[in-house]
C-alpha cells in the first residue's frame, strides 16, 4: 500500500519562475503559490537577476525583460497596439492598423 503524502511540496524559486515567464504577474504569482511576502520579494529578485544574465525565457527578446527600456518607453508616451474588432458578443480579434500611443 503507498502512502500519500498530504502535505503539498512547498513552492520554490522554479514554480515562481515559470509562472512569471509565462505573463503572471508577480503580485498574482505570489497569491498563486501562498507565498509570504518575504518569499516572493527573493523569489523575484532571483526571476530578475536570471532574466538580467539572459537565463530567463528564451521566448521573449531581451528588451521585454528590460525594466529602463519599459520606462523609457512609456515616459516618450507609450506602446503602439493593435486595434481590435469585435466578434459577436464576447469576441475579440486583434487587427490593424496599430494604434498610436495618446500625446498628452
Amino acid at each position: 500500500m503507498q502512502r500519500e503524502n498530504t502535505k503539498p511540496r512547498p513552492a520554490d524559486a522554479q514554480d515562481y519562475a515559470a509562472l512569471r515567464q509565462s505573463g503572471t504577474s508577480p503580485l498574482r504569482a505570489r497569491t498563486q503559490l501562498s507565498l509570504e511576502d518575504w518569499q516572493a520579494r527573493r523569489f523575484e529578485k532571483l526571476f530578475r537577476a536570471r532574466s538580467a544574465r539572459g537565463a530567463g525565457d528564451s521566448q521573449l527578446p531581451k528588451f521585454a525583460r528590460h525594466d529602463a527600456h519599459v520606462a523609457a518607453v512609456l515616459a516618450a508616451g507609450g506602446f503602439w497596439a493593435f486595434s481590435e474588432r469585435r466578434l459577436g458578443r464576447d469576441g475579440v480579434a486583434v487587427c490593424l492598423p496599430m494604434i498610436a500611443p495618446p500625446r498628452g
